[in-house]
C-alpha cells in the first residue's frame, strides 16, 4: 500500500506540474521568440563572425568566410573590458566563450581578433545583455522545461518505478506457515530504506530536468513578415549554406531542345535469324542482359522448321541434285581422261556445271539438317533478350540487341531553325540532373514532325546511362550573352513560380531576389535581370531556405 500511494503521488505530482505550466503559459506576456537569445554579429572583406550568448554566460562564436559562408579553422582571441581572452576551439569554425562579465546584464563591447594561418584581422562588434527574468517567468521557464522534455519526464517516472520494484523485491518474503514460528527469527525490513533511496534518485532526477533543458537552447529557422529568412548559424552549417559573389560576364545563348539517347548506329547492332526456325542454345546457353559480347561469337543457333510438303520438296531436290552430281562428276572424269582428243572447252564446261550444281546442293543441306549460328556484329553489351528455348523466330524478328555502353548519341528535334546557325557546343542533363558534354554530329535534311532532327556524339557517358531515356539538351550558339553565372541549383521556384535566388543580405538572414535566368549547360544558368553584381547569392542548400515557412 506504501509502495502505491508513492506512486500515485510521484504521478498527481508530474500532473499538477503540467497544470500549473499550461496555465501560466496562457497568461498575457508575449511568447518567446525563437531568435531571442542575444547575439554579436561582424564581418570584413574576408570573415563573418556570428557570437550567440547562451544560458549561463557562454557564448558560441561561429566564423566562416564572408564570400563563401565556408568554416574558417584558425582562432579567435576577445577583448572584454580591457582582457583579452582566447576563446576554445570547439571545431572548424567554432568556439566557446566564457567570462562571469557575460552573465551580467548590460551593453558590451567586443574585439575579435581572428588569426587563420597567415591571414589576421579585427572585427568590433556591440553585444546587449538583458535584464533576468523575474521569479515567475523563472518558475514558468521551469515548469515549461519539465512538460517540453517528455523524453527526460519518462525516464524519471521510469527511474522512480524501477526503484520502487527493486524495493519491493529486496524485501524478505514471509516462510510457509508448516514452519515453527521460533525457527525463522525476525528479519529487519529493508522496504523503508529501499523506498527511501529511489525517492532520493527520483527527486536528483526531477532537479537536473531544468538544467538539462536550459543547455539545449534550439533556435529553429522562420521566414519573417517581409519574406526574409532568418537562418541562425547552427542551422546554416547542419544544412551547408554556401554561397558565391556575384560577377558580370560573357556566356553564350543557349537553347533548350528535348532528345533521346540512342546507340552509335556504328557500333551496335541487332541478332535476327534469315530464315524461320526454332530457337536452341549456343554452347554457353542463352545470353543475358548486361552480358558483355564479342565480335564473331555465338550467341545461339537456329534450326529451320518446316511443313511436310516442304520438308518433301527439299528431300526430292537434294536426291535430284545428288543425281545430277553423280552424272556431271562422270562425265567430266571421261573427259578428263579423252583430254587431246577432246577440245578444252568442253571439259571446261563440264567442270564448271558440276561446279555449279555441287553449290547448289551445298546451299539446300544447312535446311535439311544444319543449324544456323546468330553471331555478334559488335563488342559490346546484350540490351535487349528476345528468347527463350524452344522459341520460334522468324527473319523479321530481332532476338538479341547489343549496344556499346562507350559509344553512345543523342537525337533530338529542334523546332527553332534559327538556333541551329554556328552550333558551338552542346550538353546534355539526364534525369537524375547529371550533366553530359556533346559533340555535334550532323543534321537531317528531312524534317520529322515539324522540326529538324540533329545528332550528337556524347563525350565519357556515364556507365548506368539507359538506352531511350529521355534528355534535355542545350545548344550553344556563338552570339554572346552578358549576364551573371550561377550554379543551376542556385536558382529555385518561389511559391508564386517565378524563379528567385536567395541573397545573403546578413550574417542570419536570406532575402529572396526574382530573376530572369537563361539555360547555359547543364550545371549552371546565366542571370539577366533581377540581382545586381557584387552580392552574395546562395548556390548551395537554396531549396532548403525556399522550404523555411
Amino acid at each position: 500500500m506504501i509502495l502505491r500511494r508513492m506512486f500515485l503521488a510521484a504521478l498527481l505530482m508530474f500532473a499538477l506540474a503540467g497544470q500549473a505550466g499550461a496555465h501560466e503559459g496562457h497568461g498575457d506576456e508575449a511568447p518567446t521568440s525563437a531568435a531571442a537569445l542575444p547575439r554579436v554579429a561582424a564581418e570584413s572583406e574576408a570573415f563573418e563572425l556570428v557570437g550567440i550568448l547562451q544560458p549561463g554566460g557562454v557564448m558560441l562564436i561561429y566564423l566562416d568566410r564572408w564570400a563563401g559562408n565556408a568554416p574558417v579553422d584558425g582562432g579567435v582571441n576577445v577583448t572584454l573590458d580591457g582582457q583579452e581572452i582566447q576563446a576554445e576551439r570547439q571545431g572548424i569554425g567554432l568556439f566557446l566563450l566564457r567570462h562571469p562579465r557575460l552573465a551580467q546584464p548590460g551593453s558590451l563591447d567586443l574585439i575579435f581578433s581572428i588569426t587563420a594561418g597567415e591571414e589576421m584581422d579585427l572585427l568590433t562588434g556591440h553585444l546587449g545583455i538583458p535584464e533576468p527574468a523575474s521569479a515567475a517567468a523563472e518558475q514558468h521557464t521551469w515548469l515549461d522545461a519539465l512538460r517540453e522534455a517528455p523524453v527526460l519526464l519518462a525516464a524519471g517516472l521510469g527511474l522512480l518505478v524501477v526503484g520502487l520494484l527493486i524495493g519491493r523485491l529486496s524485501a524478505p518474503r514471509p516462510l510457509p506457515a508448516m514452519i515453527e514460528a521460533d525457527l525463522a527469527p525476525a528479519q529487519p525490513v529493508p522496504e523503508a530504506k529501499a523506498i527511501r533511496v529511489a525517492a532520493s534518485v527520483a527527486v536528483v532526477l526531477l532537479m537536473s530536468l531544468p538544467a538539462m533543458a536550459q543547455t539545449t537552447v534550439a533556435e529553429p529557422p522562420r521566414r519573417n513578415d517581409d519574406g526574409t529568412v532568418f537562418m541562425p548559424k547552427p542551422s546554416q552549417r547542419l544544412l551547408t549554406i554556401r554561397t558565391e559573389v556575384t560577377a558580370t560576364g560573357d556566356a553564350l545563348a543557349t537553347t533548350q531542345i528535348v532528345g533521346t539517347l540512342v546507340p552509335d548506329p556504328n557500333a551496335s547492332g541487332r541478332v535476327q535469324p534469315s530464315q524461320s526456325g526454332r530457337l536452341e542454345p549456343g554452347e554457353r546457353g542463352l545470353p543475358t542482359l548486361g552480358q558483355r559480347v564479342e565480335r564473331g561469337q555465338v550467341l545461339a543457333f537456329v534450326t529451320p522448321s518446316y511443313t511436310a510438303s516442304e520438308r518433301g520438296t527439299l528431300v526430292q531436290n537434294a536426291a535430284e541434285l545428288d543425281s545430277q552430281i553423280t552424272i556431271l562428276a562422270a562425265r567430266v572424269n571421261r573427259l578428263t581422261a579423252l583430254r587431246g582428243s577432246v577440245s578444252e572447252r568442253e571439259i571446261s564446261e563440264a567442270q564448271a556445271e558440276l561446279n555449279g550444281v555441287r553449290q547448289r546442293r551445298a546451299a539446300i543441306q544447312p535446311a535439311l539438317s544444319g543449324r544456323e549460328p546468330l553471331v555478334a556484329p559488335v563488342s559490346g553489351v546484350v540490351s535487349v533478350v528476345r528468347a527463350a528455348l524452344g522459341q520460334l523466330v522468324d527473319n523479321t524478328q530481332a532476338v538479341f540487341e547489343i549496344v556499346d555502353p562507350a559509344r553512345l548519341w543523342v537525337e533530338a528535334l529542334a523546332f527553332d531553325r534559327t538556333s541551329l546557325d554556328n552550333i558551338a557546343g552542346a550538353s546534355a542533363v539526364l534525369g537524375d540532373g547529371r550533366s553530359v558534354e556533346l559533340e555535334f554530329a550532323g543534321r537531317g535534311l528531312t524534317v520529322r514532325q515539324q522540326a529538324v532532327p540533329l545528332n550528337f556524339r556524347v563525350v565519357n557517358p556515364p556507365a548506368d546511362v539507359a538506352v531511350g531515356a529521355p534528355v534535355v539538351v542545350l545548344v550553344r550558339n556563338r552570339r554572346n550573352v552578358q549576364g551573371i553565372v550561377v550554379p543551376a541549383e542556385a536558382v529555385v521556384r518561389s511559391a508564386e513560380g517565378p524563379p528567385v535566388v536567395f541573397e545573403h543580405t546578413a550574417a542570419e538572414r536570406f532575402a529572396p531576389r526574382p530573376v530572369r535566368v537563361l539555360p547555359l549547360d547543364g550545371a549552371r544558368v546565366v542571370i539577366t535581370a533581377g540581382i545586381e553584381p557584387g552580392r552574395r547569392v546562395v548556390t548551395q542548400g537554396a531549396n532548403l531556405i525556399a522550404q523555411v515557412r
